[in-house]
């Protein structure tokens, strides 16, 4: 079998088996139609081994492609591969022989109170479109929600003036989010500039408004930071860092942080957050180590 016939049907395998969200299947086929199906997809399965995995390696190097990047791709290779060895039941390299680039420590960007301020104070909430991106990164800041599960919640929450819901995140994860007052008032305040049905909480704007999508985001906060001038990029996964890493930085235990971030697995949540503030860290050692065992006396320790 060619790898490009396994492939044709491991979207489907994602959708229907693995449960995964519409996002994480668009980025599964962004890996394949770029760089697996391109360089690999005229391959038979039984023939790949591990030269010419080492050869399309050696291509994505040469491309400059980034470490993320290449672990991306490799993912989905591997994840392809598993695919045929235990559902299509190929005969094909085993895809624990694929070794997966080396990440390091993520770089973590977060914003200071100082900075979200000066974004707020460069955002006209007496507007429509500037009440709406005040109430995105409000709910963000007390949630620490996804982009795609703030854009997928419905006005009905605020309407009943909840202050928590349940919302199904990435990998249809269910999950229970906060929502503090604060960013309740800015929901409110941009819901009453809404004269529309839709049951949508983000919404377009025109006179049939549709919700708003994640691909309508980027520009809002590309504008934001330019009228702002902060040097730093703002986008919403850097708002989610900074709600992450405020929750580390007062004491919050990373277990909990894993819950409320949704993410799967505490490595991801280690990996991220453990060791962005040594200062923090220091404080923890400090805090927290203490031996209960004799100290030493004034002279020192004697010698033996």
């Amino acid at each position: 079998m060619l790898l490009r016939d396994a492939a044709r049907h491991y979207p489907t395998f994602c959708q229907v088996e693995k449960q995964n969200a519409p996002q994480t299947i668009q980025k599964y086929n962004d890996c394949l139609n770029a760089w697996i199906l391109p360089h690999l997809g005229s391959k038979q399965l039984e023939e790949l081994d591990r030269l010419m995995l080492m050869g399309f390696r050696k291509l994505m190097v040469e491309k400059s492609l980034s470490t993320y990047r290449q672990y991306s791709v490799l993912m989905v290779l591997k994840s392809v591969l598993k695919f045929a060895r235990e559902v299509l039941k190929v005969e094909c390299i085993n895809p624990r022989e694929i070794k997966l680039p080396n990440r390091g420590t993520p770089e973590v960007s977060v914003l200071t109170p100082d900075e979200l301020n000066q974004l707020f104070a460069h955002l006209d909430v007496h507007t429509y479109t500037g009440s709406r991106l005040r109430a995105i990164i409000e709910i963000i800041l007390a949630s620490g929600m996804r982009i795609s599960e703030v854009l997928s919640l419905s006005r009905s929450v605020f309407d009943a003036e909840l202050d928590e819901t349940q919302i199904v995140g990435k990998g249809s994860k269910t999950r229970t989010v906060f929502l503090n007052a604060r960013s309740r008032l800015w929901v409110n305040n941009y819901l009453n500039k809404r004269f529309d049905d839709n049951l949508a909480l983000f919404v377009t704007t025109g006179p049939n408004p549709g919700r708003l999508s994640r691909e309508d985001i980027s520009r809002f906060f590309i504008n934001l930071r330019k009228r702002a001038e902060l040097p730093k990029k703002v986008t919403p996964h850097v708002l989610r860092h900074t709600y992450c890493t405020t929750l580390l930085n007062n004491g919050a235990d990373i277990t909990f942080i894993k819950e409320l971030a949704g993410h799967s697995n505490i490595q991801t949540t280690a990996r991220y957050y453990l060791g962005v503030d040594r200062q923090q860290l220091r404080k923890v050692v400090d805090k927290y180590l203490k031996y209960d065992i004799e100290a030493p006396s004034e002279s020192g320790p004697s010698a033996k």
